[in-house]
């Protein structure tokens, strides 16, 4: 089968599911509490993976990191832990202003709608970010594949005071990225998204942000003690955030993910860019697909950054098209990819997207584009 739908989840690093394998089998304790090897192991090897996803961001000393089970939970957390309450938690009130752009996941658009009053999904940013309180951007956009570093640079030096965050699912681990060069408060991933296990991701967030932050789930390892009627003495950051066993042996196997995608992918090393493989890897699948794709009559390319091709065929609906070349053993996304409202605002309706990875079958086989022939009866 020919995988191109990495930008839904991409095709995993076998070291990193050898990670946590190896957890399971060798570990298996929790972090934290135990005062026995085993548990210390856990809790050491929870504390590397921090560190290395940091280092994936480009994060200096102000930053922590939260772990959640993905970019969704964690941009809950900021929306959820952000409200001024009687508790002691948050720094806005509901009727804060809240941006985002008209680019975002359904995930950028949805735990700022349903608990703020005055939120706006903008299209002229330029315009809609005067006077907000936060500024949430979309890092990478799952539809085009295109980037918006400067769009989120330009925001940080237009509104100095605003909290400003990065919904970085598509960005971390497939560009370089420098957090403190950003200048943005915090950044949400997931690290499935990059070659991690499913259920594992988090935020990388200011430390004195983070400390506001009111939690999202309340119960075990997020306290340090608890009184008889139940008022609870919060643990420090950042296992405050991280309440419950955590999800280690996929921690385990960010940690290694982290590590590859920081060297594969190129990074910022002590204040210059350094150049990975990955990135010249992938355009001998993208750069070839995408010819192939222009070639053939019908089809429509709305757009192509690279790794990812969104397209339509005149008179086939997208999931026709998706089932046509599931029917050949390729694996696309069809609709509106979670992200209806940008969908809408571009005119496209649903759509096709092909998304790669250097860790692609079509890669390591060498460029197939055979497939893209076999739809609307082109295949002789």
């Amino acid at each position: 089968m020919s995988y191109l739908d990495n930008a839904a989840t991409s095709e995993k690093y076998i070291k990193a599911i050898m990670a946590e394998e190896e957890f399971y089998e060798d570990i298996n304790a929790n972090p934290l509490r135990g005062l026995y090897k085993k548990s210390v192991q856990a809790t050491k090897g929870v504390e590397r993976a921090r560190k290395a996803v940091l280092e994936l961001v480009g994060a200096g000393k102000s930053y922590t990191v939260i772990f959640s089970r993905g970019t969704t939970e964690a941009i809950n957390l900021v929306a959820n832990g952000l409200i001024e309450g009687s508790d002691g938690f948050g720094v806005i009130s509901r009727d804060a202003k809240v941006v985002s752009d008209i680019e975002s996941h359904h995930s950028n658009i949805l735990p700022w709608k349903q608990r703020y009053e005055n939120y706006v999904l903008s299209k002229d940013l330029d315009k809609d970010a005067e006077g907000a309180e936060v500024i949430s951007l979309t890092g990478v956009s799952n539809v085009t594949g295109e980037c918006f570093e400067e769009r989120i640079k330009n925001m940080r030096k237009r509104h100095p005071k605003a909290i400003l965050g990065v919904d970085g699912a598509q960005m971390v681990g497939h560009k370089k990225i420098n957090l403190d060069g950003l200048g943005a408060d915090y950044i949400a991933f997931s690290g499935h998204k990059f070659g991690a296990p499913m259920g594992i991701g988090g935020l990388v967030i200011k430390k004195e942000l983070a400390e506001k932050l009111r939690p999202l789930n309340y119960g075990g390892e997020m306290v340090d003690s608890v009184s008889e009627d139940g008022t609870p003495i919060y643990s420090e950051i950042p296992e405050r955030l991280e309440a419950g066993t955590l999800p280690v042996g996929a921690i385990f196997g960010l940690k290694v993910a982290a590590e590859i995608a920081y060297r594969r992918f190129g990074c910022y090393k002590d204040g210059c860019l350094v150049y990975g493989p990955a990135e010249e890897q992938l355009k001998l699948i993208y750069e070839p697909t995408l010819k192939a794709l222009m070639g053939i009559k019908g089809v429509h390319i709305l757009a192509a950054n690279s790794p990812i091709i969104t397209f339509k065929i005149d008179g086939v609906h997208p999931h026709d098209v998706a089932q046509i070349l599931a029917d050949d053993g390729v694996a696309v996304r069809a609709g509106w990819l979670c992200a209806e409202p940008y969908l809408r605002y571009k005119g496209w309706g649903p759509v096709v997207r092909a998304s790669f990875s250097d860790q692609n079958e079509s890669y390591r086989e060498g460029p197939d584009v055979d497939f893209i022939k076999s739809v609307m009866g082109v295949r002789k």
